[in-house]
């Protein structure tokens, strides 16, 4: 993968993580299950990605899985439906990607 395609996919999880902070029930993000990106989570490093991972194969496309803490209370269906829903739109509107598929895991419930 070139430097170019890294900074690529960093900016699409930027943007995927900053869209779903933006749904109601998120309480935040949670961490990836690579190990680079706990490294990096535990580091400090790459907030503004935190909790997506993207992947991108020639054959299949993209395929981004992000991971949430939900709020104490939320209607996860819905939430889980609301940010897969506005990664789908707002990748294909403003990057002009369509990803082969949006998983959404719900790492925990914050209860406060």
């Amino acid at each position: 993968m070139s430097d170019n395609e890294l900074r690529a996919d960093e900016q699409v999880a930027a943007y995927v993580c900053g869209l779903a902070l933006g749904v109601a029930g998120v309480y935040g993000m949670g961490l990836t299950l690579s190990a680079s990106a706990l490294g990096k989570s535990l580091l400090g490093q790459d907030k503004k990605a935190r909790g997506v991972r993207v992947a991108y194969d020639d054959d299949t496309g993209y395929t981004i899985d992000v991971y949430i803490i939900a709020a104490y209370g939320a209607n996860i269906p819905e939430m889980a439906w609301n940010v897969q829903k506005h990664a789908f739109d707002g990748l294909k509107n403003d990057f002009g990607i369509e990803p082969k598929s949006v998983n959404i895991h719900i790492q925990g419930v914050h209860t406060g």
